[in-house]
């Protein structure tokens, strides 16, 4: 079976949405500019994550990416804060950093998977053997980065709801909806233009943010967001 991938806004969309989810996985933008396109952008996405959160069945799951930066993960954990509870990060690794950001410190190499949990029930899935890390190299669509296949499952399969329904508002490439596919639950992915890494398709870059400074958006952006 193949995904059901809608295309909209994702706000217009979660909100047509009438069913449960047993599972939300997603890897939404990450630009948390303070004006702008930019803060519309954090806006929709931080909108977005709470109008879905409220769709996650009692006990569920959602696997929410962010920059391994305190600022955007703080921003996803605000976001849903009252609905879901964070519970662990995990940490995708890339071998090597590609992006043209630099800042103090550590060159920008990994991202975070905050699991959180909507409380209410007991928590679904059982213990997966996977670690709490992936080592995974982006794939390459043209000068665009996406998450890879490995990348997907590994965020999906721990907390996979067989026969259950997997949401992911900010579909892009749609990969994390096949894993849910792969792992036996049916996916819902919403997204304004499907095919793309999300990070492309919500706004026009605003003047002076990392979006219009590079004038492509950097590898950690268009796979998976900005650094924060």
């Amino acid at each position: 079976m193949s995904p059901d991938i809608r295309e909209g806004h994702a706000l217009d969309l979660i909100a047509a949405f009438d069913g449960e989810a047993d599972l939300i996985c997603t890897d939404p933008p990450y630009a948390m500019s303070g004006e702008g396109a930019e803060h519309a952008l954090s806006a929709t996405v931080a909108t977005a994550l709470r109008e879905s959160a409220y769709r996650l069945r009692k006990g569920g799951w959602a696997v929410v990416f962010a920059a391994s930066s305190w600022r955007s993960t703080y921003y996803m954990v605000e976001a849903v804060r009252g609905i879901l509870e964070p519970v662990r990060i995990g940490t995708w690794v890339k071998p090597v950093t590609k992006t043209k950001v630099r800042t103090p410190g550590w060159a920008w190499a990994s991202v975070n998977a905050i699991a959180f949990r909507r409380p209410g029930a007991p928590g679904l899935g059982e213990p997966s053997p996977l670690l709490d890390y992936v080592i995974a190299a982006p794939v390459m669509n043209g000068r665009r980065a996406e998450m890879p296949p490995d990348v997907a499952r590994w965020a999906v399969a721990p907390f996979a709801v067989p026969g259950g329904v997997m949401l992911d508002p900010f579909a892009g490439s749609t990969v994390l909806c096949g894993a849910a596919e792969d792992a036996g639950m049916r996916a819902v992915g919403f997204d304004f233009s499907p095919g793309k890494p999300a990070a492309l398709t919500y706004g026009d870059p605003a003047p002076g943010t990392l979006f219009d400074l590079f004038g492509e958006v950097p590898e950690e952006i268009a796979a998976t967001g900005t650094e924060g």
